[in-house]
């Protein structure tokens, strides 16, 4: 079974447009979609709940006293059923039509497999200039201090072997929204695949991208960087 964990916080307007267009893209595989919300005010958990109870192939957590989309991730891996984990944001910017190729490459033996915008075929709609370049430095930054051979270590939309994960799960301190740079650098997976896709801007609802974000990334490189020193 395929187990996708899809962090949310406020989403209320792409909870289910996102549900409806990944259950359709895996109709061919077992799967189930696990939606990990951080108590939304705009009631995303409730809109899920209730669509959940004709679909049983939703489940629905709720945290309440917990923030944060590495943690929220972490939380749904421990919830999964699936031997084949993977995590893409809620907000409709990663494209649900690559997920068969994505599960194909953990299918023909890779260990992870990266939804990449890097890539040939790969990209993002209507970014800013800033917000490019933004995006690059911090890449340029984890590939160069931490040794990554990722085109797009940033990325949020990846799946894994579950044996992968149970590996390293006691080693994993998640913090900030980059879980698969900290999942990539301890547990140097032998076979990875990158599978290009063009980012979407967000249908509705507002970016989580913010200076404390920023913040949170390059203390998570540094602790990192520490992390592989003392090994």
């Amino acid at each position: 079974m395929f187990s996708l964990i899809v962090p949310t916080y406020n989403e209320a307007a792409n909870v289910l447009p996102l549900l409806e267009a990944v259950h359709a893209v895996l109709t061919d595989q077992s799967h189930e979609i696990i939606i990990v919300d951080d108590n939304s005010p705009d009631q995303t958990c409730k809109i899920a709940e209730e669509f959940s109870k004709t679909h049983p192939w939703i489940r629905v957590f709720r945290r309440m006293n917990e923030r944060g989309l590495s943690s929220a991730v972490i939380r749904g891996f421990e919830l999964a059923h699936g031997d084949i984990l993977g995590v893409m944001d809620g907000d409709l910017s990663h494209d649900e039509r690559i997920l068969p190729q994505l599960l194909d490459a953990i299918q023909s033996g890779a260990d992870l497999a990266v939804g990449s915008r890097r890539i040939p075929g790969g990209g993002a709609i209507e970014w800013p200039w800033y917000r490019r370049l933004t995006s690059s430095m911090a890449t340029t930054l984890a590939k160069v201090l931490l040794d990554i051979d990722l085109s797009d270590p940033m990325s949020g939309y990846f799946i894994l072997r579950r044996d992968l994960y149970e590996k390293i799960k006691h080693r994993l301190e998640p913090q900030g929204y980059k879980i698969l740079l900290e999942i990539y650098c301890k547990s140097r997976p032998s076979k990875t695949r990158e599978i290009p896709f063009v980012f979407r801007n967000r249908r509705e609802g507002h970016s989580k991208l913010t200076g404390s974000v920023m913040r949170e990334y390059f203390k998570m490189l540094f602790d990192l960087k520490r992390h592989e020193a003392s090994f």
